[in-house]
């Protein structure tokens, strides 16, 4: 496969920039956006301010709220527009089951739950550089722009913040691994509630009369607060110049999409499928199967797709990149693939936005693109080795994750990811491979499952490292016994879920670190394991939180049950009988707020802060220092 020159792919981001100059949109009559060598920005003509409904096929949903331009650091007064997409809970449809049909109200738990009735959205804007900017966000409900009124999570960023007139500046530096942050005004901020009675209900509301779960006031001991966020989320992801690898030469063996709706992708003789800067789509009633010729989808800046890949090629290298948007917005939840892709569950056919067949020795590589509105799993590949299969993933962004099975990414053996953003529902870091590293995350996690998990089945898994995860929002309702809320967590048995006999003596999770996190806010417990297999050296070092869920919720309260393997005369699972001193779980430099949790300090209990629930059985085979 042939790459482009240094030079040549940013005549290409140029060339596919200009293919869409349109000067105008619905709500703005012009739009200034740049494409030079130190700074590229786009826009979309058919943008449409809609926070309520589905927006016409050939349009992009566009904030309602907030404007963004950006200007590079060596000319910091020249701004140019930067479009801001936006993204609502069930993308307008309302909980429906058949797709296009408004009326098909589904009786199925979405785990969307007070958001639309109170007004919750995301927003997001993309650009391009290779130097510091700066980034002016305007605000169009009249909201104050005063920088004691901003702040920025991950909070360890700590970029420069300064009001100009009617607009907050804030100044980016370069980084090769880019930024993907969340600009959030105080004045906007939400306090999500609990309904402890009715626990099953998920949060209470105060705002809207006629909405779900609404109460005149909120009693503080049955209605905690469980998190914190943005009713109207604006994240910023600034990105360096790719590098060659990352774009196809697209005067060779290239099929161009045409704009519009898209169909025959399963006919293409090319490998390169190219999307132009543009507006695409499937209908919610298809996707795009390619054709065994296709290997590398490039889905330009500019590019917006309503759709979803599924990859049938056997081809060793295959590839994702752009700085475009995948968006599921079409799509009801749970797609069934196989029933007409209507909101009927089923792990093997409802729809994955990237999915794919692989063949033995493969490797996906996926880089700069935007998934947005998944409506289940956002990932998986399938084939007879996926033991072969491996997962190179850089400046990846999810958003728009409203619904509850919306996981990341699979980690094949081998697997890098790295420099990525996770809006997700469900299990966020999926470890269930060996050989993996995932470092650098960014995650927003919502009300459903852990955002590391490592459960469901026993295996045999070893050199785990998840390292340097920043985690901005979590806003768990209530705790989970067999599928734990948690930062790390192992779900019991997917075939038995609530038997304790369900483990598998013969296999061994070791070698598992997880290193150099920070949450935010309203934290889930440490940890949460039901073990289905023998455990040695699970290692926790230098985690930080603000602070763990209320006591009332157990959302904070950390678990590490004893399970046993029914078909080995109820053999409990092994911990640490391979660590060093036997110590299969060692927790090191766990804060939080102030105060590390230890042995030592006395700390560590369920009822103390650190709220560590280790069953006694474990006594000796672990340790907090």
């Amino acid at each position: 496969m042939r790459f482009l020159s240094p030079a040549a792919c940013l005549l290409a981001l140029h060339h596919a920039a200009h293919g869409h100059a349109l000067p105008k949109h619905g709500t703005q009559a012009t739009n200034n956006t740049v494409d030079s060598k130190v700074l590229k920005t786009w826009w979309h003509a058919t943008g449409e301010i809609n926070t309520k409904t589905p927006v016409r096929p050939e349009n992009v949903r566009q904030s309602h709220l907030y404007n963004v331009q950006v200007a590079a650091a060596s000319a910091p007064t020249s701004f140019y527009d930067s479009f801001v997409y936006e993204s609502i809970p069930r993308n307008g449809n309302g909980p429906i089951c058949k797709p296009g049909d408004l009326t098909s109200i589904c009786d199925v738990d979405d785990q969307i739950n007070i958001e639309p009735d109170i007004g919750v959205d995301m927003s997001w804007t993309q650009y391009l550089t290779s130097q510091d900017t700066i980034v002016r966000i305007t605000r169009k409900d009249g909201g104050s722009v005063d920088a004691s009124n901003v702040e920025i999570r991950p909070q360890t960023l700590g970029f420069k913040i300064k009001r100009d007139g009617n607009a907050v500046l804030i100044t980016v530096p370069f980084s090769q691994d880019g930024y993907r942050f969340s600009v959030e005004f105080k004045d906007n901020l939400w306090e999500y509630r609990a309904n402890l009675p009715t626990s099953g209900t998920g949060y209470v509301q105060n705002k809207n009369p006629n909405g779900k779960n609404y109460v005149k006031s909120y009693n503080n001991q049955n209605n905690p607060i469980v998190g914190i966020e943005p009713l109207n989320a604006l994240l910023i992801f600034m990105s360096p110049f790719p590098d060659s690898q990352y774009i196809p030469d697209l005067t060779k063996d290239t099929y161009k999409v045409p704009q519009g709706l898209v169909t025959g992708l399963d006919k293409v003789t090319q490998k390169v499928l190219y999307f132009p800067p543009g507006v695409y789509w499937f209908t919610g009633s298809a996707h795009a199967i390619l054709s065994k010729s296709i290997t590398w989808v490039y889905i330009a800046p500019g590019a917006y797709v309503k759709g979803a890949i599924e990859y049938e090629s056997d081809e060793l290298d295959l590839r994702a990149t752009g700085f475009g948007v995948l968006s599921g917005e079409q799509y009801v939840y749970q797609a069934n693939t196989a029933q007409n892709y209507e909101n009927v569950k089923s792990d093997d056919s409802s729809l994955k936005m990237w999915r794919g067949e692989s063949a033995v020795g493969a490797k996906w590589t996926i880089h700069g693109l935007t998934t947005n509105a998944p409506p289940f799993n956002s990932m998986d590949f399938y084939g007879d080795d996926l033991n072969s299969f491996s997962v190179d993933a850089s400046d990846y962004k999810q958003v728009g994750a409203f619904f509850g099975q919306t996981d990341g990414m699979e980690m094949y053996p081998g697997s890098h990811v790295r420099n990525v953003f996770y809006h997700v529902g469900d299990d966020g870091i999926k470890t269930y491979y060996s050989n993996i590293l995932c470092e650098k995350m960014t995650v927003w996690k919502t009300n459903n499952a852990p955002i590391v998990q490592f459960g469901w089945y026993g295996r045999d898994t070893t050199n785990v490292i998840v390292d340097n995860v920043q985690v901005i929002h979590t806003r768990y309702f209530r705790q989970e016994t067999i599928w734990p809320r948690a930062l790390v967590a192992s779900a019991a048995s997917y075939l038995d879920q609530d038997s304790t006999s369900t483990a598998d003596v013969t296999k061994t999770l070791s070698d598992y670190h997880v290193t150099n996190w920070r949450c935010e806010g309203v934290c889930p417990a440490l940890l949460g394991i039901n073990p289905l297999n023998n455990i040695d050296n699970l290692v926790f070092e230098n985690v930080y939180v603000d602070k763990l869920g209320p006591p009332s919720t157990e959302i904070g309260l950390s678990r590490f049950a004893v399970f046993t393997d029914a078909d080995h005369g109820n053999q409990s699972i092994a911990l640490g009988n391979n660590s060093k001193d036997n110590l299969g779980l060692v927790i090191e430099n766990f804060v939080v707020g102030d105060e590390k949790i230890s042995f030592a300090a006395n700390n560590w209990q369920s009822n103390a802060l650190g709220q560590l629930n280790i069953d006694g059985h474990w006594q000796g085979r672990w340790t907090v220092r």
